[in-house]
């Protein structure tokens, strides 16, 4: 269009004549045809590439798509059987290393117990004594490489024998052992110099408040007693808890175990470390238990009241079963969750419902008894554990 109002423009002005200009024209003329002609092949030539280069682009993304599902198939594939693999290992290695440290652990507080309770007899002295107690007095004991025995007595007195061994010559019991009293309490404290150990045996009366133990390198054992309240707090040392009953106990000890058999207590607090926690037979209302690097062995539910039961279990490196008794008055339910670990669920007698997940680093379920939800009478488990297993089956 320039190029025709600029020979028109020349035209005007003289420049050039009719028949030049026409020549122009129709030179200009043929020149656009061309470059018209021209662009259109160009425009054309290049769609067709663009179709040829879409055809090559869409068959290498095909066969890169196919490449990239296979692969992620594999991957995905592969992953899950190395997520497998390795929780396998891992909850192999977890239980290696829980019974290890159990069984050194055992091994050690066997030796410090026989260490306690036998020791080197050069020197071994034996005293007994007896309080009178009102009712519903409070009983403490504090020692140190002495093991405390504790059972019951049918008189009203207070009975407490101390074996003491020692390579010391010619010592002073009442020197080293004090003992505390007011007309509602009495505490016994020990001591004697590092040369000594032994153990100490009390026999309670019945009607007692509070009885709190404290004692390290040396075992807890508590047999057929009957207190409001009980603690117990020691260290390398096992503590035992055989046909107590109380309203709260709370025992809590490392590199050791505890052993709850034919308890009772409206409120239960079992702690350790390196240790395994055993709970046969018996009646709690709420508990909680928890250790590391040891098992959980829960062998029979059952609760003292009518009041909704609350179980929480954690441990780490180290395997949680649950026994489960045969109810039809109180229904349960438990939450199982465990990393690197499996849950196993076996109850062919029992009428329960199983909702289990399982994921490549962590499995967790749900088991809850048929008619849970219509009774008022209900136990909640709460089981965690790491590295290790969940065994759910019923009580034989």
């Amino acid at each position: 269009m320039e190029e025709k109002m600029l020979i028109l423009k020349m035209l005007q002005e003289g420049k050039i004549t009719a028949e030049e200009a026409h020549k122009l024209l129709e030179a200009v003329g043929k020149n656009n045809a061309d470059f018209e002609t021209d662009a259109r092949k160009n425009e054309k030539k290049f769609e067709e590439k663009m179709q040829e280069l879409q055809q090559k682009a869409n068959k290498v993304a095909e066969k890169l798509g196919s490449t990239l599902n296979t692969s992620a198939e594999k991957f995905s594939s592969n992953s899950e059987k190395f997520g497998d693999d390795f929780a396998k290992r891992m909850e192999a290695f977890g239980n290696d290393i829980a019974d290890s440290a159990v069984k050194f652990t055992d091994r050690m507080v066997n030796y410090l117990g026989n260490f306690i309770d036998v020791g080197y007899d050069k020197y071994q002295y034996n005293k007994n004594y007896h309080y009178e107690l009102a009712d519903n007095a409070e009983i403490s004991v504090d020692t140190c490489n002495f093991a405390v025995f504790v059972n019951p007595t049918s008189e009203n007195n207070l009975v407490l024998n101390l074996y003491v061994n020692t390579s010391i010559p010619n010592l002073s019991i009442e020197e080293y052992f004090k003992v505390s009293q007011t007309d509602n309490s009495i505490s016994f404290k020990t001591q004697f110099p590092s040369r000594t150990w032994g153990k100490i045996e009390v026999m309670l009366p019945k009607h007692l408040s509070n009885l709190n133990i404290i004692t390290t390198n040396g075992k807890c054992e508590l047999m057929d007693i009957t207190v409001d309240n009980i603690e117990s707090n020691t260290s390398n040392g096992r503590i035992s808890l055989i046909n107590c009953q109380s309203k709260t106990i709370e025992a809590v000890t490392s590199n050791g175990k505890i052993i709850a058999s034919g308890t009772a207590a409206a409120f239960a607090d079992l702690s350790t470390s390196n240790g395994k926690i055993e709970i046969d037979n018996c009646k709690f209302d709420k508990l909680d238990a928890k250790t590391s690097n040891g098992s959980i062995i829960l062998d029979g539910i059952y609760k003292m009241s009518s009041l909704e039961g609350n179980y929480n279990l954690r441990t780490s490196n180290g395997k949680i079963v649950i026994a489960l008794n045969n109810s039809e008055t109180c229904g349960c339910m438990i939450d199982a969750a465990t990393s690197l670990g499996s849950i196993s669920v076996d109850l062919p007698q029992l009428n329960y419902f199983v909702d289990k997940k399982s994921f490549t680093m962590q499995s967790t379920a749900q088991i809850k008894s048929a008619n849970f939800d219509s009774l008022d009478d209900k136990i909640i488990i709460n089981a965690h554990t790491s590295n290790s297993s969940i065994v759910i089956d019923a009580k034989k």
